[in-house]
């Protein structure tokens, strides 16, 4: 029986290391999941008296000064204590405990996404009195190692920003981020080219931690918004006026944003607060109010020249923030409109009227007649003129070329053509978010509700291929916080984030194949087509605050879905011709 026990002992001390492993492994998998909430900052510390003793019990109450929402909590035996789930605001502090001085820090500061720590020290009175401490004495953060940057609101609303866009004027601030920040690797066919904040599914060039831009990471108001078919592609640009902050980091520690390596941007939405705020806006530029490089330059006297194609943009609109339940319930909202045109010029090599006009007159049931009846280019070649004999001596086709062409060899065939093109681009987005606080503030609900609409018209050498491609973005957030206990705290939430578009397709000639021809600009399209991108997620999270350890553990379900209509343009037949004498006869 001894010699029994023994063994079991010796198994048991066997299996305690795989046991320990086993564990880690799963607080690895459960604690380090991914943190959706929109109220990422907070508060620690330890609370001491003169001589350096932790004072535990002791009441902290943070209380924002925009709301006059408050939270509290009280100190470990050790006098440690940590506050989270809080929106970056300023705030005062107060620390009470029976038989000391009342200490207070007004004007604290705290960031969006920054933990910051305190370290109160509470003094014995003489008489009952308050300790006020300034802000001068500023909370450090501790808690997390990390190289970020926050972007206030007065520096988003001072600064220039190129298109009134977030992403491509104010990411590159950051330590650790490079790159133009324009935009690059969205979806351009779906339109998402402009640099503005109307995008659905826009790209920018940033880099970060040596990561390429598809591991770059982008929240609002703490859901993940990037797109479900795409890496590094953000499906939702708040307006700068909307925002209330912006955090980048360019290296980011932390186990439970470890889906992307790059550069992780989170934007924070203004909330409303118990004073009645409003704003009105209006920006405007033109080619007149565009400053010309050294090239984009007319000699005086020109008739009719610009050193800059002409182009306007107009965007406004407002916003309107206050409080419909005193210290409870807060809204804020606005709508902001985009009224533009962006100008291009295209330089392409297009047939001429008399080729164009010979190919109906001689050839009129070929399929290359109704492509030059449709789809004629919208100039015509004034350089580089090629004639018909000389694209046979120079380029020949695969085929024997009809007499119609043997006998007219001085006909100008093709030549070169400049496009000048003003193309509309109109857009609006308006947003609306609730913060709803009850129960002594232990109960908190957050809505968020973004709706985004842009179109654009593509350009072309042929007018009939420049159709308007539009989009529609949807954001929508609910989320509910509920405090168990000063240190046991559960937050839930559903996030929708939805990205659709069309490409109608040209009006008349849906029907005909895709035509390129060697040298010379081609006939096609894309469309008609449709797009559906959506992502559902579902998270909840619980943390603990126990002494100095804080413990978080939850689940989240994504869900991402990606219907591409993309059946009609992949079923068009497409035909390619040596020269233009070969599509002429319709010989590919």
């Amino acid at each position: 029986m001894n010699r029994t026990s023994e063994e079991g002992k010796d198994t048991m001390k066997a299996l305690r290391p795989a046991a320990t492993t086993i564990t880690l492994v799963f607080l690895s998998v459960v604690l380090n999941v991914p943190a959706h909430a929109q109220f990422t900052s907070g508060l620690t510390g330890t609370v001491t008296d003169q001589t350096g003793a932790a004072i535990s019990g002791a009441k902290i109450i943070v209380t924002n000064q925009d709301t006059h929402v408050s939270r509290y909590t009280t100190t470990a035996d050790n006098g440690d204590f940590r506050i989270t789930s809080l929106p970056g605001a300023m705030y005062t502090v107060e620390v009470q405990q029976v038989g000391f001085k009342t200490w207070v820090q007004q004007d604290l500061q705290l960031e969006s996404n920054q933990v910051k720590s305190l370290y109160p020290t509470l003094v014995l009175p003489s008489e009952t009195v308050t300790v006020d401490v300034t802000a001068e004495l500023a909370a450090v953060e501790a808690d997390k190692a990390n190289t970020s940057r926050e972007i206030s609101e007065s520096l988003v609303h001072g600064a220039p920003l190129l298109g009134r866009n977030v992403y491509t004027s104010m990411i590159e601030l950051a330590p650790g981020v490079t790159g133009s920040g324009l935009p690059a690797g969205g979806a351009l066919g779906s339109g998402s080219a402009n640099n503005d904040s109307f995008e659905q599914e826009a790209g920018y060039q940033l880099n970060a931690a040596g990561q390429r831009q598809e591991n770059n990471q982008y929240d609002v108001d703490g859901s993940i918004a990037v797109s479900a078919s795409r890496d590094g592609v953000v499906n939702l640009s708040p307006e700068p006026d909307f925002i209330q902050a912006v955090r980048i980091s360019g290296a980011t520690i932390d186990a439970s944003k470890g889906r992307y390596s790059g550069a992780y941007v989170q934007v924070f939405t203004k909330p409303g607060t118990n004073e009645i705020h409003a704003s009105l806006s209006e920006f405007h530029t033109d080619n007149a109010l565009t400053s010309r490089t050294e090239f984009q330059y007319c000699p005086p006297g020109s008739t009719g020249c610009r050193a800059i194609p002409a182009f306007r943009r107009n965007e406004f609109g407002g916003t309107l923030g206050g409080t419909i339940i005193k210290n409870k319930l807060f809204a804020f909202g606005g709508v902001f409109f985009l009224r533009s045109s962006n100008a291009t010029t295209q330089v392409a090599t297009v047939e001429t009227p008399q080729f164009a006009q010979f190919v109906e007159q001689n050839f009129p049931n070929k399929l290359s007649s109704t492509f030059f009846k449709q789809a004629p280019p919208g100039a015509t070649s004034t350089t580089g003129i090629v004639t018909v004999g000389q694209l046979q001596a120079t380029h020949p086709g695969f085929y024997p070329e009809s007499p119609a062409f043997q006998n007219n060899p001085n006909l100008p065939a093709f030549g070169t053509a400049t496009f000048p093109q003003s193309l509309p681009h109109n857009a609006y987005q308006w947003h609306v978010r609730l913060d709803y606080n009850l129960n002594e503030s232990k109960d908190r609900f957050f809505f968020d509700w973004f709706r985004t609409y842009s179109d654009q018209l593509q350009s072309d050498p042929r007018p009939i291929y420049r159709v308007k491609v539009p989009n529609n973005g949807f954001f929508a957030k609910l989320d509910w916080t509920h405090a168990f206990s000063p240190r046991l705290l559960n937050d839930a939430g559903f996030t929708w984030i939805d990205a659709d578009g069309s490409n109608p397709g040209t009006a008349h000639n849906q029907s005909l194949p895709n035509v390129s021809i060697s040298g010379v600009a081609g006939f096609s399209q894309w469309g008609p087509a449709g797009w559906v991108h959506q992502n559902y997620s579902w998270h909840d999270v619980l943390t603990w605050t126990h002494g100095s350890h804080t413990i978080s553990a939850g689940g989240d379900i994504d869900r991402h879905h990606d219907d591409d209509g993309f059946t009609s343009p992949l079923l068009r037949p497409g035909f390619g011709f040596n020269n233009l004498l070969d599509f002429a006869q319709d010989q590919p």
